[in-house]
């Protein structure tokens, strides 16, 4: 055989790697072919005959593979792979085996890597594979379809195989050529060292970089090639400016410039090392054979040289033209001996009418006064002498600084006169003079503290204000330090030490001295570093302390008022919740001590009803002072309300507690004794509970159970005590459940009762509404007040179902009264914890769209302190009921420490003002002012204002004097029940 010793491209000779995956799929198919037969022992063709072929197809293949030209193994080894095929083929059964797929390897690899003649020995090889088995074996193993597979891949070989070869040896064309033009370009840009080429992709990538480019540029190809755009070369200033002038993108500027053909202009490039250059850069497109633009050439020189010296020249002629043209305020003129001018020049000039004086005298633009002061000093200045003036520009009469000095020319000396308009400069001088007048009247006059120190925190100056501020010792502070005239030397340290880290900031604190007299000042102080003319801060600190006594006093007052009862000086019931709760949770941490008294006036009711409540409030007074002196200090006595007292004793063992319950109710019937009248049958209940135990008790839950055993000490014939044995009673929790049991037999089975309060119209005293007073009938007939049974209500989750009850049960009074007085209102009160109850307000909705009333007469009430304890869900909830067109009410009001955030978040449509403000507001002046000052702030927010507790008509009148919308009190009307309302008020 002759050896093709024509050299065939490296890059068209087989390889390793293209033929591996020819390699794999010939093994997995002879695999298919194999392993599931099972030839006979006799068989002519074995297994290992086939295994033996290929093995010699790959010899002959590595053979081909390992050769630089072609030989007889580059076609030899497919061809040979037809014999293996055939092998396979009849070890696996024959046709019907399979295996004919296996032909598509041996036509492709010679499609891929041989010539034409190849491709007609492959489909000669596949007419024999397919028709010699069935013409010599025959069927079944060999059935005559088998013509049809050699048909089909005699035209693979003889047709789709040469398409194959001809766009295989295309592509191979096409990269020689592509190599051999990279080639050149990489030599052309690697010849260019004066010059930096650059060629980049469409996208702008960096795809070629010159040795000039490197040079020019500071980069190394590698660092750039396919990694930098050529845009971060670029200035991005420079590239955005142009783009905002184009009107394009900064990443298309460049290519935009080179479709357009652009000639060559200056840039600003980025070197390696972060400094710039100019370069004249020109950017053209590159193209392919067919015109398609497939990236960009940019060459540029260096002409940082040139720039710079066209830039200095540039700015030296605008330098000149800015001091002689650009001056602000300023005219520059040059005159002779004879005074006519020569040369006229400043922004100046135009304002003062001398811009186009040139060759006329200098009288022509100034008047008498001013030419006197050029007679004078212009010949001075010819002679060499500068001389300076104050005057009034002729024309517009603007202050002008002027100065004269000599100039030498080549015709001869001459005088340059400057004048700058200075107007404005000595206005701002003559206000900067009436500011620092008008600062030191401030610092010397102000009512509150000033001082300055320096920076480090020394006195430097005080104004009058301060030194009467501060205490005897301390009346000279000039020359000491802030931290040795502070209370609290170490927070004034830390203080300055943190100012001196932000100086922007502004730092507060607050001081407490104790005078002479024993008196205690309360001083609040700020600090601030002092701030320069341009606002920077300097090294000085300003003081200012304000005398806040009287604040803090009042905010001590109104801390006070806050937690203790106004009438009894005792902590209220909010104080005493928070008081309990506290020793319950010292009591779970420590072990179980003290006990809680719950004490009631027995007979109160009788007091107030026949001798009013000024008595009522006067036998209130005295036992809480009674109750007060009988305690030790640790004690706690709280009015809870009414008539009811609660105390606790923290330490207390129960035979104490037992002992000082029985005096206490000794005490209130002694006191009484010594009593006029009905005020002699006054005697105390009181209940008693040791903790004994706590477990999870809370302080509700211990409120709970004193009251049932305050109850239980009323039942018992009243005047008598109560206690808790936890041997024989029942537990904490049974008091409870026998309630709720009550609660829920009520609610079932109707045994509430609805009494209603009258409401009237202050200005015209008319009986306009009324609030809704949930009642229980007790065993013996007696009412229940809610305030002995709500509460458990809301602790046993009854107090939804209790509120429904009695809204629903409210409706159809409401439509009775509408009857009987159109227009009226009827107001029903929302437990705080019903607030957002989904079937209230689903009632709400319905009752406002069923017309059996307009739904502004319902008007539903929230206590101020049920609105504290969710204001978002409370401001939720007003939001809804508005949106029927129902109205809200917000009750008690005054009564919590932060009312007034309640008008700013709480959108209700009346205010109830709390009966503590009201009830003694005839006689006292501090309850009168808070009265007016709430009406005055509902009357600006559009609200409507009910006044509780009206029990006088002097109370009454008040009201009115102050301008309150309704009145709510026994001087109005007592409650009566639902029923008995309209016959009592209406008729």
């Amino acid at each position: 055989m002759t050896r093709d010793t024509r050299v065939t491209p490296a890059e068209d000779r087989p390889t390793l790697r293209t033929a591996a995956p020819f390699v794999v799929v010939g093994v997995l198919g002879l695999l298919g072919l194999l392993v599931p037969s099972d030839p006979e022992p006799t068989a002519f063709v074995q297994p290992w005959h086939v295994v033996a072929l290929f093995a010699v197809t790959l010899a002959i293949l590595a053979r081909s593979l390992t050769s630089p030209v072609r030989t007889w193994a580059d076609p030899g080894a497919p061809l040979f792979f037809f014999v293996v095929i055939a092998a396979a083929r009849e070890v696996s059964g024959g046709a019907m085996g399979g295996g004919g797929g296996l032909v598509a390897l041996p036509v492709l690899w010679l499609a891929l890597f041989g010539r034409r003649k190849d491709l007609w020995l492959a489909a000669l090889a596949t007419l024999v594979l397919f028709l010699v088995p069935v013409l010599v074996v025959g069927d079944p193993r060999y059935p005559t379809s088998g013509w049809r597979m050699a048909l089909i891949w005699m035209g693979v070989s003889l047709f789709i195989g040469p398409a194959i070869q001809d766009v295989v040896r295309r592509l191979a064309v096409e990269r020689r050529e592509h190599q051999q033009a990279a080639a050149e370009a990489r030599g052309l840009l690697g010849g260019a060292r004066l010059t930096s080429m650059i060629a980049t992709d469409r996208a702008g990538l960096i795809t070629s970089f010159g040795v000039g480019a490197e040079h020019l540029l500071g980069y190394r190809a590698g660092e750039v090639v396919g990694r930098v755009n050529v845009s971060s070369l670029h200035d991005a200033q420079e590239l955005a400016a142009i783009a905002t002038a184009r009107d394009t993108d900064p990443g298309h500027v460049l290519a935009e410039l080179a479709a357009e053909d652009a000639p060559s202009q200056v840039w600003t490039y980025l070197r390696a090392d972060g400094t710039r250059i100019f370069v004249r850069l020109a950017v053209t497109e590159l193209r392919h054979d067919d015109g398609t633009v497939v990236g960009y050439l940019h060459v540029a020189i260096d002409a940082t040289a040139a720039v710079s010296d066209q830039r200095r020249l540039a700015a030296a002629e605008a330098r000149w033209r800015t001091v002689m043209n650009q001056l602000p305020e300023a005219t520059v003129v040059v005159v002779d001996a004879g005074l006519t001018i020569e040369l006229v020049a400043g922004a100046g000039a135009m304002r003062q009418g001398v811009e186009d004086k040139v060759g006329e005298p200098l009288d022509a633009v100034s008047g008498p006064a001013n030419m006197a002061v050029w007679r004078r000093t212009v010949p001075l200045a010819i002679a060499g002498t500068t001389t300076e003036e104050d005057l009034a520009a002729t024309r517009t009469g603007d202050e002008h600084h002027v100065v004269v000095t000599p100039l030498a020319t080549v015709d001869g000396p001459r005088a340059l006169i400057v004048a700058r308009d200075v107007s404005a400069e000595r206005r701002r001088e003559r206000e900067i003079a009436r500011a620092r007048d008008r600062a030191e009247h401030l610092f010397l006059d102000a009512p509150h503290g000033i001082a300055v120190l320096d920076s480090d925190g020394v006195v430097r100056e005080v104004n009058g204000a301060l030194e009467r501020m501060l205490p005897d010792p301390l009346r000279s502070p000039i020359g000491r330090s802030l931290v040795d005239l502070s209370p609290d030397p170490e927070a004034t340290r830390r203080l300055l030490a943190d100012l001196d880290e932000s100086p922007a900031r502004l730092a507060t604190t607050s001081w407490t001295l104790e005078t002479t007299d024993e008196r205690m000042v309360h001083l609040a102080l700020s600090l601030a570093r002092l701030r320069t003319v341009d606002g920077a801060t300097g090294a000085g600190i300003i003081v200012n302390v304000v005398d806040v006594s009287d604040r803090y006093r009042y905010e001590q007052q109104l801390t006070h008022m806050a937690d203790h009862d106004a009438l009894t000086g005792l902590v209220n019931r909010r104080r005493f919740d928070r008081d309990l709760d506290l020793h319950m949770d010292a009591c779970r941490r420590t072990g179980p001590r003290g006990a809680l008294l719950l004490l009631d006036l027995d007979h109160f009711k009788e007091i107030n009803d026949t001798l009013g409540h000024r008595a009522g409030d006067e036998l209130i007074t005295s036992v809480a002072a009674m109750l007060r002196r009988e305690l030790a200090d640790a004690d706690i006595v709280s009015r809870l309300g009414g008539d009811e007292f609660g105390v606790l004793l923290p330490m207390a063992t129960p035979e104490e507690s037992v002992a000082l319950e029985h005096r206490l109710v000794d005490r209130v019937r002694d006191h009484a004794s010594t009593l006029d009248g009905v005020r002699r049958r006054v005697t105390a209940s009181v209940g008693v509970l040791p903790i004994v135990d706590v477990g999870d008790l809370s302080g509700g839950d211990a409120l709970a159970t004193v009251d049932m055993l305050m109850y239980d000490a009323k039942d018992a014939g009243r005047d008598g005590v109560a206690t808790l044995d936890t041997q024989h009673d029942v537990p904490r929790l049974g008091a409870r459940l026998r309630w709720r049991e009550r609660l829920e037999h009520a609610l079932e089975h109707d045994g509430f009762e609805l009494h209603l309060q009258p409401i009237q119209h202050v200005a015209t005293g008319r009986i306009t509404g009324a609030e809704v007073l949930l009642r229980l009938r007790d065993d013996d007939g007696t009412l229940v007040m809610p305030g002995r049974f709500l509460y458990i209500a809301e602790r046993t989750g009854l107090i939804a179902a209790v509120d429904r009850w009695v809204l629903a049960h409210a409706l159809p009074i409401l439509t009775d009264l509408q009857r009987a007085r159109p227009g009226f209102v009827l107001e029903v009160n929302v437990s705080g914890l019903t607030i957002g109850d989904p079937e209230l307000e689903r009632m709400i909705v319905s009752a406002a769209t069923s017309g059996a009333f307009p739904p502004r007469s319902l008007v539903l009430e929230i206590t101020e302190t049920a609105a504290v304890a969710d204001l978002e869900n409370a401001r939720d909830f007003a939001r809804r009921v508005a949106a029927t067109g129902c109205r809200l009410a917000l009750d008690d009001f005054g009564a919590g420490f932060g009312s007034l955030s309640y008008l700013k978040h709480l959108d209700f449509d009346l205010l109830k003002i709390d009966g503590e403000f009201v009830a003694d507001s005839h006689r006292n002046g501090v309850d009168r002012t808070i009265l007016r000052s709430v009406v005055a702030m509902a009357k600006a927010l559009g609200k409507e204002t009910v006044a509780e507790f009206v029990t006088e008509g002097a109370v009454l009148d008040v009201a009115r004097a102050e301008g309150v919308d309704f009145a709510q009190g026994y001087v109005i009307g007592r409650p009566v029940h639902h029923v008995d309302f309209a016959a009592t008020y209406l008729d």
